[in-house]
């Protein structure tokens, strides 16, 4: 099943237009992104001064070949105002397990200091979380209602994308109900690793079949927080605009150059747009991403992702012992194209999930995946796989 983006569009429209209006709200009560760095539980609980907390993801995946738990994730927060207008905050993350010999990671996900000179220009700098689309900002497993990640935002988008640089971010109120915010740096970007190929692996970009190579991955090639691959700078930036509550649109672009300087420049750029659709118990969530991957002079692979996501919230209060519990029913369709020049070479995925929140705050999450690929220069795809999942997060 594939979706252009105008239909998507489209699809989003009729949902607005079914008389489901948004609730009124003012607006510098509300984030930029909500669920964002500055908008964390924790914070609010502490209020100023320094404030520790985090969130904890465990999950038990069952496939045809694997049934295990997984400790995937467990991510301390530290967030400081050092003062009215200065401040600092910083994710530590542990994946499975930690630093166990061949098995997890310790990394630091984000660590960045603000400095506010006005709501609407506050300066930047340290490891910060690029706004790559929407998903990559509010990533968190407590915040989202599925246990696994949209494909778009694993492949195209590679969340977690947290990048080394600088720049501005601000957030502004066009009128009593209406949020405008934007986010701009400059990052060192992605390296040449994204050209997956064991070719140009062993030889590089001196490989006369240079020009064959159409396997392009970015996940593979998020660059280093300590040190480019070139003297070039990346641009990454995203604006979102909220006219009242419960709309939400946005439209970002990361480009830059990722081969080294010891040969003639080869740019990537992607560019995305996120929306949020909200009333009552109703929610739709849509993401887009296309990217342009230079190879030489005259060749480029083109890719293209989405993910289309409706909810319903429901049973509220209905479990006994928990009143600000409630249910949710969600499904997820999404695709990946990893050439859209070249016949097959895409990835469709169908999610589906019910979850339920004894507080905002934790998740009780059953999902279902199928994913169904079909190889390069194929139009036969291949069988369908399904993946079974069974989760548990909370924010602390």
């Amino acid at each position: 099943m594939q979706f252009k983006l105008g239909q998507i569009f489209v699809g989003a429209l009729v949902f607005v237009g079914m008389g489901l209006l948004p609730e009124i709200a003012a607006a510098q009560d509300r984030p930029a992104v909500p669920g964002g760095m500055y908008d964390k539980p924790y914070i609010e609980r502490f209020g100023r001064g320094t404030a520790v907390g985090g969130y904890i993801d465990m999950e038990w995946e069952i496939t045809e070949d694997k049934n295990t738990f997984d400790q995937h994730r467990l991510i301390p927060f530290i967030f400081s105002e050092i003062s009215d207008r200065i401040h600092f905050a910083t994710e530590i993350e542990f994946e499975h397990g930690g630093r166990v010999p061949g098995d997890g990671e310790v990394k630091l996900e984000y660590a960045a200091l603000d400095i506010q000179f006005a709501d609407w220009l506050t300066y930047r700098s340290g490891v910060i979380l690029s706004p790559l689309g929407k998903f990559n900002l509010v990533h968190d497993s407590p915040w989202n209602d599925f246990v696994s990640r949209p494909l778009v935002d694993r492949q195209l988008i590679p969340t977690t994308l947290s990048e080394s640089g600088m720049g501005f971010h601000g957030t502004m109120y066009p009128s009593e109900m209406s949020v405008l915010g934007y986010e701009v740096y400059l990052v060192n970007g992605f390296n040449d690793k994204i050209i997956s190929d064991k070719n140009f692996s062993t030889q590089g970009f001196d490989n006369d079949n240079l020009s064959t190579i159409d396997s392009i991955r970015t996940r593979k090639g998020r660059g280093s927080l300590a040190s480019d691959n070139n003297k070039a700078k990346s641009l990454v930036g995203r604006v979102v605009y909220s006219p009242m509550l419960g709309i939400e649109i946005g439209g970002s672009v990361h480009s830059g150059v990722y081969s080294p300087d010891s040969v003639e420049s080869r740019s990537i750029s992607i560019g995305t747009v996120d929306a949020t659709l909200q009333k009552g118990p109703f929610e739709v969530l849509m993401e887009t991403a296309y990217s342009t991957t230079e190879i030489t002079s005259n060749t480029s692979v083109n890719q293209f992702g989405y993910y289309l996501q409706p909810n319903i919230h429901f049973g509220f209060g209905l479990v006994p012992g928990f009143p600000e519990s409630k249910f949710t029913g969600l499904v997820r369709l999404g695709r990946v194209d990893y050439n859209l020049d070249a016949d097959g070479e895409h990835t469709n995925r169908y999610t589906f999930g019910l979850n339920w929140r004894p507080k905002e705050d934790t998740a009780v999450k059953v999902e279902y995946l199928l994913e169904q690929d079909t190889p390069l220069n194929s139009t036969d795809a291949d069988d369908m796989v399904g993946t079974f999942f069974f989760g548990t997060t909370s924010y602390f």
